[in-house]
């Protein structure tokens, strides 16, 4: 009787399991799984599309990894879904159709043509790719159409649509690669070479600042120039200067769309009433700034002179004005969002000189391609299939309704698309410098106007505008779970490591940039200090400057935010506090939580090695074990701080020692509250300085699909100004950090 239960049972799951199988086998299965690949495709070009951008302002690790998934699926996807196509034992009219559809998703997104500044060096595999799927796309064609076929009618314009967005995609891809930036910004850097010695200069009305905006670009060169460059190559007359003729001549001054040109010019759209705020010719400062920042890319240097003139323009014209920290904070958002979209999208292909009528070419065939692929579908639904899967209660057919499905997404995709294009900060910048270049514009209202609304839409916030926070004292007993961090996982996944437990990210507070900002005004020494400068300034340099002397700049950092978390449990903020109280209160706690969470989550953004800063930072954790052993409350790692930092000296503490003895001194020595906290909002808006200056140029640019990072920002208003840091003091035995891409 028990056998013949389990008999039963096992004849009653076999259909479950095996039922689902054998339906795949089969030509309806086949076809269900094709269709269902379509769909799920044509939604994946949905998401990216409308949200491939918005990782610049968005650190959720969930988010970016399904950004990441659908950006990794949709080509593995495509592959899938066309060898299901081949392998069928049936002919389906709308095949082709669909694998054209599938093909131009790979290149349709213009909100995300890579994911990683990898993907940028590997734009010779990719264009391998699509020829490839191309070539076999068209045997595919040919193989179905072959007896002229009705609908066989619309797809030559899905193939030329499917030709321009792979070629948007694979030369945005080009673009942003190292190889091309040292080819096409070396006409920049040898401009900006000599830009300097323009002659004098008035930052606040930018004479004398000719920074190049538009006009520099690669244009073709045209059939008759091409013929003489050959002839005299036949008759070895050609000049070595004749090298760069397939570039824009640089001295014709006419041509070119400078940062002077855009502040004189005398339309009303940029005069005083009609940008009060300057935000319409910041865009182009911020434009101009952006190609002198891909310079640090390519590995090129300016002189120290062009340097001395772009700080001679922070300092005295964005920075000129009480609140002009404001403004210099928003030219330098503006900057990175052209960094952003020039390494991570095809805006900087779809808006060069010429590109445009490609892009309205490829409007056009759109159209006619959903016009044919519609009547492609009253043909498909007349005819009776014998591999149809079935049909809709209302006696359409479900390949039709699938065709369908996919149209509604591509017709949606592509008015996205034209939308973001249109409203982009880099359309911005071409209808302002068109402005500026043609004066029948200038006395235009309408186009003023029409300049101007499309100038007020934002689309989105260039960054995510939030301080990462860390606090060492709260999370340096934390233990992540050993299910995903162990040595088994680590080959797959990035490892937590014991105390790497991130605090909630707050909103950037002006006062910190203020602060900051004042600081840099400020500029105490030719060189940037790790806050010896600032403790010089409030006379506590002797007190105080050893905990500025240690062998790392990872320890001085550990030791100088346990002194200020000791500080915030030690002296609160109360009712009485003056208003600067509170103000250097909220910059100090900010800003060395932010410093912390750089050396707990991005130790490559630090002056020290990456390995060093790992190191320091895994051995303070377990000396914080130890040294807090038997607390549980904050009030007990307080209390302990208190009586453990007496008697020590300055040789063989451990960071948590060293931290515990400043934070003492501080409360202790000096009486003043007020000084307390005035001290250390000093401190710490001269140390994020510090740090600023980093020399990994990629890790600043992965930063910026990951929300954005404020340590960002200010490197790149550092590296335009050419401030540096001191030399910073290196333990024994340090690696030597590379000047990395």
């Amino acid at each position: 009787m028990r056998n013949l239960m389990e008999t039963t049972q096992k004849m009653a799951m076999a259909p479950a399991t095996d039922g689902i199988g054998q339906l795949l086998k089969t030509a309806k299965g086949k076809l269900a799984m094709i269709e269902l690949l379509v769909i799920f495709t044509a939604f994946l070009l949905l998401f990216l599309v409308a949200f491939g951008s918005c990782r610049r302002r968005c650190s959720g690790g969930v988010f970016r990894l399904v950004i990441f998934t659908a950006y990794t699926l949709s080509t593995y996807v495509l592959t899938y879904a066309l060898g299901l196509m081949q392998e069928a034992p049936f002919r389906n009219e709308l095949f082709p159709v669909w694998a054209v559809f599938l093909m131009i998703i790979l290149g349709s997104a213009d909100s995300i043509s890579a994911y990683s500044l990898e993907d940028n060096e590997q734009w010779k595999s990719y264009n391998w790719q699509i020829m490839i799927k191309l070539i076999w796309l068209l045997f595919l064609i040919d193989w179905y159409f072959r007896d002229t076929s009705n609908t066989g009618f619309g797809t030559p314009y899905l193939l030329v649509v499917l030709t321009l967005k792979a070629d948007e995609r694979a030369r945005a891809l080009m673009a942003a690669s190292r190889q091309s930036l040292e080819r096409y910004t070396k006409v920049v850097a040898d401009y900006m070479s000599v830009e300097h010695e323009s002659g004098e200069v008035d930052p606040v009305r930018m004479r004398g600042y000719t920074y190049l905006v538009r006009g520099e670009e690669e244009r073709p060169v045209n059939t008759f120039v091409r013929a003489k460059q050959f002839i005299k190559r036949c008759l070895g007359k050609e000049e070595g200067a004749l090298a760069r003729h397939h570039r824009t001549p640089l001295d014709n001054v006419d041509e070119l769309i400078t940062i002077e040109k855009v502040w004189m010019c005398e339309g009303t759209l940029l005069s005083s009433e009609g940008d009060p705020h300057k935000k319409l010719k910041d865009k182009c400062l911020s434009f101009a700034l952006f190609k002198l920042l891909r310079l640090r890319y390519a590995g090129y240097s300016l002189p120290q002179e062009a340097h001395k003139k772009t700080w001679n323009l922070i300092r005295h014209g964005l920075l000129s004005k009480e609140d002009g920290y404001k403004r210099a904070f928003r030219v330098v958002e503006d900057e990175l969002t052209f960094l952003f979209d020039f390494f991570y999208t095809k805006y900087s292909i779809i808006f060069q000189p010429g590109r445009l009528l490609f892009k309205l070419l490829e409007f056009i065939y759109v159209t006619l391609s959903i016009w044919s692929t519609t009547s492609i579908l009253t043909y498909y639904k007349r005819h009776d299939n014998n591999y149809q899967l079935g049909t809709m209660p209302n006696g359409l057919s479900i390949e039709v309704v699938v065709t369908s499905v996919m149209i509604i997404s591509f017709i949606m995709v592509e008015l996205m698309q034209f939308f973001f294009v249109g409203f982009s900060e880099w359309a911005k910048v071409i209808w302002i410098c068109k402005y500026v270049q043609k004066k029948s514009w200038q006395e235009n209202v309408w186009i003023e106007r029409i300049i101007r609304a499309i100038c007020r839409v934002k689309l989105m916030r260039p960054w995510e505008q939030k301080l990462h926070q860390y606090s060492f004292l709260e999370s340096c007993s934390y233990k992540p779970s050993r299910l995903l961090n162990n040595k088994m996982m680590a080959v797959y996944i990035d490892q937590t490591r014991d105390g790497q437990r991130q605090s909630t990210p707050i909103k950037l507070p002006e006062e910190v940039k203020q602060a900051v900002f004042h600081t840099l005004k400020a500029n105490y020494s030719a060189k940037l200090e790790n806050g010896q400068a600032s403790l010089r300034m409030n006379n506590e340099s002797k007190k105080l400057s050893w905990a500025c002397r240690l062998e790392t700049q990872t320890q001085v950092i550990i030791v100088w935010h346990i002194a200020t978390s000791f500080c915030e449990h030690q002296l609160p903020l109360g009712r009485s506090d003056s208003p600067a109280t509170r103000r250097s209160f909220l910059v100090a706690t900010s800003l060395s939580k932010y410093v912390a969470y750089l050396v707990a989550f991005a130790p490559w953004l630090l002056p020290d090695h990456p390995y060093v800063v790992e190191y320091v930072f895994d051995r303070a954790i377990i000396e914080a074990r130890d040294f807090f052993l038997n607390c549980k409350r904050m009030e007990d790692w307080v209390k302990a701080m208190k009586e453990n930092s007496s008697g020590l000296s300055a040789r063989g503490e451990t960071v948590i020692n060293q931290g515990a003895r400043l934070g003492n001194q501080l409360a202790n020595d000096i009486n003043n509250k007020d000084m307390i906290w005035r001290i250390l909002a000093d401190f710490w808006a001269e140390m994020v300085l510090y740090v600023a200056p980093s020399d990994n140029a990629k890790a600043h640019a992965e930063h910026l699909t990951r929300g954005g990072e404020f340590v960002t920002h200010l490197w790149a208003l550092l590296y335009h100004a050419g401030i540096e840091r001191g030399p910073p003091t290196k333990p024994c035995n340090a690696l030597e950090r590379r000047n990395s891409f």
